[in-house]
């Protein structure tokens, strides 16, 4: 993979956790960024959602991020469009990129990036919260189990209570925890690091701590 300087990293979800990355990337110094978010900014989104100001309210997301990277961020060329992945777009819109860094609360969301992203063999880093539980995976790494996915990680259907997530029943630590835990896996790949596929590192607000599982590849 390239390395940090070169690398093209596609961000999809410019919310809580999006912008939580988003500023960890900065300091990673990715220069090459793809941002993909078709929401506006709403007034309850500024409690969670700290690169947005009032002033942002009503405005695409991905032009307010465009414009406050541009001030902190001249030297980052990003590519921020106003539209969601969906399956008549992904392939186009992903394609070019080193990583895919999976920031959407919605599991069919995740389910269409992780298919994409195998079809492109493109890394992909996906992250996730629910209440004060975080999950941080990494599929489609160019190295060993490249072949799995989502469906060979998490067992079992989409529950009610899974399909999509209630970002105010979400504790600021434990957004910024799975940010740092998904900048850490990305920082690894950009070095070169040796990965694991279908490694999930889960978070535990409660107990403010990490449990990694890493799947158990078969001959």
């Amino acid at each position: 993979m390239k390395g940090m300087a070169t690398a093209r990293v596609a961000v999809i979800g410019a919310g809580a956790l999006g912008g939580e990355l988003l500023h960890r990337l900065l300091g990673l110094h990715v220069q090459f960024m793809s941002l993909f978010d078709g929401d506006r900014v709403e007034a309850g989104n500024l409690v969670r959602q700290r690169f947005y100001t009032p002033d942002d309210i009503g405005s695409l997301k991905a032009d307010a991020f465009r414009a406050k990277l541009e001030t902190i961020a001249p030297y980052m060329e990003l590519n921020a469009e106003s539209r969601f992945i969906d399956a008549g777009n992904a392939t186009v819109s992903l394609s070019g990129h080193d990583l895919i860094a999976d920031c959407t609360d919605d599991l069919h969301a995740k389910n269409l990036l992780d298919r994409a992203c195998s079809a492109l063999a493109i890394p992909l880093v996906s992250g996730a919260l629910h209440r004060d539980q975080g999950q941080v995976l990494l599929l489609h790494a160019r190295s060993e189990g490249i072949e799995l996915s989502r469906a060979d990680v998490y067992a079992g259907r989409i529950g009610p209570d899974q399909d999509g997530c209630d970002m105010q029943q979400v504790p600021m630590d434990t957004i910024e925890a799975v940010a740092e835990g998904m900048s850490r896996t990305i920082a690894s790949l950009l070095r070169g690091e040796q990965v694991v596929n279908g490694s999930l590192d889960l978070y535990d607000g409660g107990e403010r701590r990490w449990i990694t599982f890493k799947h158990a590849l078969t001959c």
